[in-house]
């Protein structure tokens, strides 16, 4: 039948298709037409696996996107790594407590308010395997503090979510090597090991600036740190062995002589009379405390003599719902610029603050810190006798 054969033109132009088919074939991606059944010619990534606080290994799913914190500092951490992105709830006491005196909180906070609520949070709470499942997280990150009521192997199995134990020292201390360890381990589990560099290498940077500032001063001042913050609201007399940003300044407490181990103590009245330490400091979240308490009784306070001469120091709160790192390494400018101003000559302790702040969490916070419990200055003129 007529037309039913090919010419020597269509026959051409056949081949050129099929060799345009070929060579198109050539340069698509290998998953162009739909998944191979080899992986897409790629070999099989394997695993990440990490290490947590308490010697699991933990393997990581192939994509985490889908975060929650649970427990003292573990929030923290997340927003120090600039992770929220990946949270997908957070505990009641984050928006409960309101923001003010945690750091991150402060920067981050208004995020939290819409996030669903995984657990009660808090001292002494254990979590809420129900709410964290309806969360739906890749991962959940857990504080140790909280094996005191869970088993991390039972909740992992319970939430069906890979569950990783974290810590970074003890509530109220800067143990450096401790927090280095977490930052870069929780780096690799939420995929910010720069950001984790990036901060372990500015912690060590800003400890050695202020060992390098302070380590062959002689004499040193006798140094009193009051009112600290353990559990709620403290007296006067209360304080901590060793105080943090006073060892990164090289300087002893006066309470260092009375503590047998370290930690929170509470010192006898007469004992820091005794000792009459040359400067005080007061932790400014127990500040309104201290004021009631001197307004019974001046005539106590001022047998000191740095009461009677004005050698009283406001600092900002770091010790809430675990340590905020960023906190005490800005009250340790500031503590260094009262009893060493010569060796901080220059150095403006708020705009420190800020720096830091801003390394930390993108954005500066002292103002609001000054707002809420008074920022760093002399309180002299709180303590007088009307």
């Amino acid at each position: 039948m007529k037309g039913m054969g090919l010419t020597k033109v269509q026959a051409a132009a056949l081949a050129a298709i099929a060799m345009l088919a070929v060579a198109a074939a050539c340069i698509l991606p290998s998953n162009y037409f739909g998944p191979s059944r080899q992986g897409q010619g790629q070999p099989p990534q394997a695993p990440v696996v990490v290490r947590d606080i308490l010697g699991r290994n933990v393997t990581l799913p192939s994509k985490v996107e889908r975060v929650v914190a649970i427990g003292p500092g573990m929030l923290r951490l997340v927003c120090y790594l600039n992770a929220t992105n990946l949270l997908v709830g957070v505990e009641e006491i984050e928006t409960r407590w309101g923001f003010a005196g945690r750091d991150y909180a402060m920067a981050q906070g208004e995020r939290f308010k819409s996030l669903p609520v995984v657990g009660p949070g808090g001292p002494g709470k254990p979590p809420a395997p129900e709410l964290i499942i309806a969360a739906r997280p890749d991962v959940v990150i857990m504080s140790r503090t909280y094996c005191d009521f869970y088993n991390p192997d039972r909740l992992q199995r319970e939430v069906n979510a890979t569950l990783i134990v974290m810590d970074y020292g003890p509530a109220g201390y800067l143990d450096v090597e401790a927090i280095s360890k977490a930052l870069t381990t929780l780096g690799r589990v939420l995929n910010r090991e720069e950001r984790a560099r990036q901060l372990v290498d500015f912690i060590k940077n800003v400890c050695k600036d202020l060992n390098d500032r302070t380590r062959d001063v002689s004499p040193r001042p006798k140094v009193y740190v009051g009112a600290v913050s353990y559990k709620g609201a403290q007296p006067f007399a209360s304080t901590q062995s060793p105080f943090p940003p006073l060892a990164l300044l090289n300087t002893p407490s006066i309470a260092d002589r009375y503590a047998r181990t370290s930690g929170f103590v509470i010192l006898d009245f007469e004992a820091i009379i005794d000792e009459q330490p040359d400067v005080i400091f007061i932790d400014e979240s127990n500040l309104q405390t201290v004021k009631q308490d001197f307004a019974k009784d001046p005539n106590k306070y001022l047998r000191l003599n740095a009461f009677r001469e004005g050698r009283i120091y406001g600092t900002l709160p770091y010790n809430y719902y675990h340590t905020n790192i960023a906190v005490a390494l800005a009250d340790a400018y500031y503590m260094g610029k009262v009893l060493y101003p010569d060796r901080f000559e220059g150095v403006d302790a708020g705009k420190r603050a800020d720096e830091i702040f801003q390394v930390f969490l993108g954005r500066p916070l002292y103002r609001d810190y000054a707002e809420a419990f008074g920022g760093f200055k002399r309180l002299s003129e709180l303590f007088k006798v009307p």
